[in-house]
């Protein structure tokens, strides 16, 4: 069986999940605005599930965080589902992550609560059809824009999925438990990762910190808290000291920048994070370790380990060379896909 055009896809949300939102790659270059960038917290994972459904450009998908929405879909598209373990089903039947799938009128995509990581991703061939705001389709639910009236999904939502026409896709038979089906060279959550130290670069802020603190934020664990949300993360742990005050005159903030606070404990700011801030921030956890970060639960705790630029660096061309690799592969496997029985 080959298919290569899919148009008209309708997805009605049965149940919304716990806080599932549209997400692309975030709105770019309007920081200098006061507009916030949002986008996926997990980029490695979402960009992983374009390729996977032959999307050329990183389209619209949705974020889902510890439960996955159940869905209907009235048409014919291609899912894909990436991140973290929810047990996605097609049908009430499980099916693997990093595999395309396709779906048909009526068939229902669900899931079950996170096995491991905390956000997993499903793409759609063609993307999520709903209006750009600033060249991006991406929720930030505190500035009410984007997505869905800017909010997560909610029982008795529909939204369209693009017209896709693309090359001939080969459509496989998945027969469930025992099929055995696997793709290892795409997966990118679990295992001891968890445990390794997340990477940070300091900043020219950093000597608003003691040496003491600076030592005390390289050596010691923190623990992630309750108050943790795509805004940032709000960890829990020994006191990093200033030198002085904690407040700066307000300047740029990028995701992963570490922001101390005058109560000593960090605060990680993520994908919806303010543009800019007024707290002395003590440096960078570098690119190539926020998707790690963004998998994290509430509860888990985090080693910090101070690199230099110029490691930094060296760790970014390596990881970049690596995922675009990977999105190439997944790209590939896009024309075979499989279809539930």
């Amino acid at each position: 069986m080959a298919l290569n055009k899919f148009e008209n896809a309708v997805i009605h949300v049965d149940a919304p999940g716990m806080y599932t939102t549209i997400q692309d790659i975030g709105r770019v270059g309007y920081q200098q605005y006061g507009m916030p960038v949002a986008g996926p917290m997990d980029s490695e994972s979402y960009l992983l599930g374009q390729a996977l459904v032959g999307n050329t450009e990183p389209v619209g998908a949705l974020e889902c965080t510890i439960l996955p929405p159940t869905l209907t879909v009235k048409g014919t598209c291609i899912v894909a589902f990436t991140g973290a373990d929810m047990q996605p089903t097609i049908n009430n039947v499980v099916v693997p992550r990093y595999i395309p799938f396709v779906c048909h009128e009526g068939d229902v995509i669900s899931g079950g609560f996170s096995q491991c990581g905390v956000r997993m991703y499903i793409a759609f061939s063609g993307g999520i059809d709903v209006p750009e705001i600033n060249g991006s389709v991406s929720t930030h639910t505190k500035a009410k824009i984007g997505g869905l009236e800017g909010r997560q999904l909610k029982a008795g939502d529909e939204f369209g999925i693009k017209s896709l026409t693309r090359e001939a896709v080969h459509v496989c038979d998945y027969y469930g438990e025992g099929h055995n089906l696997f793709n290892t060279v795409l997966y990118n959550r679990g295992g001891r990762e968890y445990h390794e130290p997340l990477r940070v670069v300091l900043g020219e802020q950093a000597k608003h910190f003691t040496e003491n603190g600076i030592k005390t934020f390289g050596s010691k664990i923190y623990t992630l808290t309750v108050q943790c949300d795509r805004m940032g993360f709000r960890l829990d742990g020994p006191i990093i000291e200033h030198v002085d005050s904690a407040d700066i005159i307000s300047d740029g903030a990028v995701f992963g920048s570490i922001q101390v606070p005058s109560d000593g404990n960090p605060i990680v700011l993520m994908a919806d994070r303010q543009t800019t801030g007024g707290y002395t921030k003590i440096g960078t956890i570098i690119t190539a370790d926020l998707p790690r970060l963004s998998q994290l639960p509430v509860g888990d705790g985090i080693h910090f380990d101070i690199v230099s630029i110029e490691d930094a660096q060296d760790i970014y061309r390596t990881y970049m060379k690596r995922l675009h690799k990977r999105m190439q592969l997944a790209y590939e496997q896009s024309t075979y896909v499989f279809k539930v029985n």
